[in-house]
């Protein structure tokens, strides 16, 4: 870390938590998000509380890399640090002995961060701030006066400082990194709205640096059972003119030459990728317009106790809603009962205000 100063800090230099401002509710960008591709979700998730007891595996994988990542960045003083983020991962999969898809998820985190940390041994950029919690005003843009409402608040994954100016970093992991994939890159809005937040708490960040790992799609071989392997000898010896066959029974693949399959592949050059996206001011500007917006119309909402369905958004990234049960029973309370927890929204803000609603 660098003695860059940071936004919320007391008279010691200690950071604390992001104030919120009182009597105002919280903004995440999850939440808005939600309330703008699907009313009735942000109702089910936000007001009604529910949350689906399965975490979908690849959000799960995710959050674990995530982690690790973090580790890493904080202990750039620990010689050790790569077996300290090991160790981590090796904690996050307790049940890998017997349970086949922790095993196998444990596998590709543990050679993912290997590769990681040996492709990013030396960086070009000095890390200023890790996992960093804000709050910021949301401006009416015609009048420019603060609402009396909501305030921003978020955490960003990191802030780093080049040669040419301060970046956001943004961790990513994917399953393939194509053209579209990094156009995509561009629409990401939450990025962009953070930053510009970020520039008002005196971080002047210039762009973002997207730090994304490739899920490798290698698989442990499981080998053949004693009767996969006799009904293929036999194939094998009835194509012999002798008879016989010498075929030797495929016994299952283990994790260390599992490991070294996968070491091989995060040494390739495409198993992870930087992305680095430079912010316009217009698009700031815009994304303030936007957000005033979409305040407005939660307010109606609220007020008219309406949140509308929206079925183009049932099937997003690639999987079904995780609502989709629930709305398809027209919200029969069995279904909720069965299939979800009464949780208040986990956000990313772990040092918010606890008083503080979220929206």
């Amino acid at each position: 870390m660098n003695d860059v100063a940071h936004p919320f800090s007391n008279n010691n230099g200690d950071a604390c938590d992001a104030p919120t401002l009182a009597g105002k509710s919280i903004l995440t960008f999850s939440a808005l998000n939600t309330f703008r591709n699907c009313p009735r979700k942000y109702k089910h998730r936000y007001l009604d509380n529910l949350r689906p007891r399965e975490k979908p595996e690849s959000l799960a994988f995710g959050s674990v890399i995530h982690s690790a990542i973090e580790l890493w960045y904080r202990s750039t003083a620990d010689s050790n640090r790569l077996w300290t983020v090991l160790d981590f991962i090796d904690q996050q999969f307790p049940l890998r002995a017997s349970d086949d898809a922790q095993k196998a998820t444990w596998n590709l985190a543990r050679a993912m961060f290997a590769g990681y940390a040996d492709r990013y041994a030396t960086e070009d950029f000095e890390i200023v701030e890790v996992e960093l919690p804000f709050t910021g005003e949301i401006r009416n843009p015609d009048t420019n006066r603060p609402s009396q409402t909501f305030v921003m608040a978020g955490k960003v994954d990191g802030i780093v400082k080049r040669s040419d100016g301060m970046y956001l970093l943004e961790h990513k992991t994917a399953s393939s990194i194509d053209a579209n994939y990094l156009d995509k890159l561009w629409t990401d809005t939450q990025i962009a709205l953070y930053s510009f937040h970020l520039r008002q708490l005196g971080f002047p960040i210039i762009g973002v640096i997207y730090n994304v790992l490739l899920k490798s799609r290698l698989q442990q071989k499981t080998g053949e059972t004693e009767a996969e392997y006799e009904a293929r000898r036999l194939e094998l010896a009835a194509k012999n003119k002798s008879g016989r066959s010498t075929a030797k029974r495929q016994m299952p693949e283990s994790d260390e030459d599992f490991q070294a399959r996968l070491a091989q592949w995060y040494a390739r050059p495409e198993a992870f990728h930087r992305e680095h996206i430079y912010l316009s001011e217009d698009r700031l500007a815009m994304l303030q317009e936007e957000v005033w917006e979409i305040t407005q119309q939660y307010l109606d909402a609220r007020r008219r106790g309406k949140w509308l369905l929206n079925t183009s958004n049932c099937f997003s990234y690639q999987r079904p809603c995780e609502f989709l049960p629930y709305c398809q029973s027209g919200f029969n309370p069995n279904v909720a009962d069965n299939l979800y927890d009464i949780t208040p929204p986990h956000e990313e803000l772990t040092n918010a205000d606890s008083d503080a609603p979220i929206f």
